[in-house]
């Protein structure tokens, strides 16, 4: 219980441990394209849950929505880890780091879990392409069509 007492008091204490840069023999372009590439990933990372909220909240009545914020929250946690690597050149915080990658476990495998666990349900799901879904929808959006060519010629008879 002391160690992680200890852990958890130097969670942002960065003296224990060099900068990255420190670390072994990094060339620039080797330290460069290892920063570039681990910010391009955690910008990624970033912006794919911003775009799972939006569809989610134009959409909210989409099934099985736990699944989509289980996905989003997933995905930002493994995005906050590739920011870390990048900032691990400058700022060692690797206690912080341990922790964002204990919480991205846990994440993980609760998307996993829930995943299994609606795997059966998700099957079960008919196409929205499906024929059975097909001729309805088309008789609804023909007949508002009409409805709508109706109030429009009436609204230019009137003028």
């Amino acid at each position: 219980m002391s160690q992680l007492i200890d852990f958890l008091q130097k969670l942002f204490e960065t003296s224990d441990w060099p900068p990255r840069w420190i670390c072994g023999e990094w060339s620039s372009f080797h330290g460069w394209l290892y920063i570039t590439s681990d910010f391009a990933i955690w910008l990624a990372y970033f912006i794919i849950p911003v775009i799972i909220i939006y569809f989610i909240q134009r959409r909210p009545d989409i099934p099985f929505l736990p699944v989509f914020w289980l996905f989003g929250a997933f995905i930002i946690f493994c995005g906050a880890t590739h920011i870390l690597d990048a900032l691990m050149f400058w700022w060692p915080a690797y206690r912080l780091s341990a922790l964002v990658r204990f919480f991205t476990a846990i994440v993980s495998f609760v998307t996993v879990f829930a995943l299994i666990r609606d795997l059966p349900k998700l099957l079960q799901i008919t196409s929205l392409n499906s024929e059975n879904n097909q001729p309805n929808e088309i008789e609804e959006y023909r007949s508002k069509i009409k409805a709508l060519e109706k109030e429009l010629s009436e609204l230019k008879s009137n003028e």
